[in-house]
C-alpha cells in the first residue's frame, strides 16, 4: 500500500481561508506530514478553520484518523495557550455531502430492534446491528464518529445513540467471545 499522502492546499486569500484536499493516503505514517501542512498554513496567517477533505482520499486509516484528532485538539489547546482567543481549528470532512452517504450507506444506519425495521428500510438495505459483520461494524463505528465531528452535520443526539448502540453490539460481541475463550478448555 502506498502511504504517501499526496495533498493539495488550496488558499483563498480574499476570504482568508484554507483547504488540504487529500488525495493519496492518511496512515500512521502519514499523519505527521499532515500535520506538518497545517502549521504550514497557519505560519501564513490563516486564522479561520482550515478544512481538510479527506472525502476523495484512496485509504483512510482509522487509527490515524484517531490520532489525527488527538494531534488537532492538541494544537488548538497549545494556540489557547497562547492567545486568549479560541483556536480557529481544523475541520475535517471525511464524506463529500451529508445526504449521498446516508442514501449510499443505509445499511450503516445503527438498527438494534430488528422488529423495528419498517418494510421499507428493509427494501433500502437497513439492517439490525447484530447481522453486521465486525467489519461493517467498525466501518459504521467510523463513518458515524466522522459525522460526529461536524459541527454543520446531522442532529448530535440521534448520532450519539447511533454510535453508543455500535458501541454496545461491539462490546456485546467481545463479551461473548471472550466467555467462549474462557469456556473452551487449552
Amino acid at each position: 500500500m502506498d502511504n504517501q499522502l499526496n495533498s493539495l492546499i488550496k488558499i483563498n486569500d480574499a476570504n482568508g481561508t484554507a483547504r488540504i484536499d487529500v488525495r493519496g493516503s492518511l496512515t500512521q505514517a502519514s499523519r505527521p506530514e499532515l500535520i506538518l501542512e497545517i502549521r504550514r498554513v497557519r505560519r501564513m496567517g490563516i486564522s479561520s478553520p482550515i478544512t481538510v477533505d479527506l472525502s476523495q482520499a484512496a485509504f483512510v486509516e482509522s487509527s490515524a484518523l484517531a490520532g489525527l484528532r488527538f494531534d488537532l485538539n492538541t494544537l488548538d489547546a497549545g494556540a489557547w495557550q497562547v492567545s486568549s482567543r479560541p483556536a480557529p481549528g481544523v475541520l475535517l470532512e471525511v464524506f463529500s455531502s451529508r445526504d449521498t452517504v446516508a442514501e449510499a450507506r443505509a445499511d450503516f444506519t445503527a438498527l438494534t430492534d430488528p422488529a423495528g425495521l419498517t418494510e421499507a428500510q428493509v427494501d433500502a438495505g437497513f439492517r439490525p446491528l447484530s447481522t453486521y459483520s465486525s467489519h461493517e461494524l467498525l466501518a459504521a463505528s467510523d463513518s458515524v464518529f466522522a459525522l460526529l465531528d461536524d459541527p454543520a452535520g446531522r442532529s448530535g443526539h440521534e448520532l450519539l445513540a447511533r454510535y453508543e448502540a455500535i458501541g454496545e453490539e461491539i462490546a456485546r460481541r467481545e463479551s461473548t467471545e471472550s466467555a467462549v475463550q474462557h469456556a473452551t478448555p487449552s
